[in-house]
């Protein structure tokens, strides 16, 4: 009987040992839990938390998109790593292509938004360029000289221009070309009838705010 209640005492002691123990570990954890709330996520950032949708919209010059966040803990900041192409309401994620001034340039960027416990999330967002007027649209040749293809809708802004032959196998020398702010200018020779005819194509891009066009260019052998 004595060691009948010997094991009774032993298992009590036991118990309230395992109790004191368990106590002690719950408090410890809402406490760390505690103080880890107040300085935001107990967890750390996940990186999961929020998703930006749309994720990678295309926008044309002048316009606005909303962008919206699914979860995440408000308040929520916005920002933009490219302001050349635009700017981002920092609290409303709307973007608005046009800056300060009226100047739209086109590109991209990357859309980041940030919320109230450190959980992001990015999109890339891209300003589509306009389409550059250029006159003529298209040339045929059929004697060496020089084409000047006139550029509107750059108004004075620096142009750069490349030339390709869409017969990459061609071995025709290519025609030079030389840019100015509304023009640019191809100086050209003409192949041999072993060359054959040569289709060039010549793009331009509007410097300062993206705009591209291209034109063909064609040369008759002789």
């Amino acid at each position: 009987m004595k060691n009948y209640y010997k094991n009774i005492f032993r298992s009590n002691r036991n118990w309230r040992i395992e109790g004191f123990l368990c106590f002690l570990l719950a408090a410890g954890l809402f406490v760390a839990c505690e103080g880890a709330l107040e300085d935001g996520n107990p967890f750390g950032p996940s990186n999961s938390g929020i998703v930006i949708n749309p994720s990678t919209p295309q926008l044309n010059k002048g316009g606005t998109l909303t962008f919206v966040a699914f979860g995440g803990t408000l308040p929520l900041s916005w920002s933009l790593s490219n302001t050349q192409i635009g700017a981002i309401d920092a609290g409303t994620g709307v973007f608005t292509s046009i800056q300060a001034g009226g100047v739209q340039v086109a590109g991209t960027s990357t859309v980041t938004v940030v919320d109230a416990v450190g959980d992001s999330d990015t999109a890339t967002i891209q300003v589509l360029p306009n389409a550059l007027v250029i006159a003529p649209g298209s040339s045929t040749q059929n004697t060496a000289g020089t084409q000047a293809f006139t550029v509107t809708g750059a108004g004075t802004n620096p142009l750069a221009a490349t030339i390709a032959n869409n017969n990459t196998s061609s071995t025709f020398a290519l025609p030079t070309l030389v840019a100015t702010a509304a023009n640019v200018t191809v100086t050209f020779t003409i192949p041999s009838t072993a060359e054959g005819n040569q289709t060039l194509t010549i793009s331009i891009l509007d410097t300062v705010n993206g705009d591209v066009g291209s034109v063909v260019l064609t040369l008759i052998a002789s």
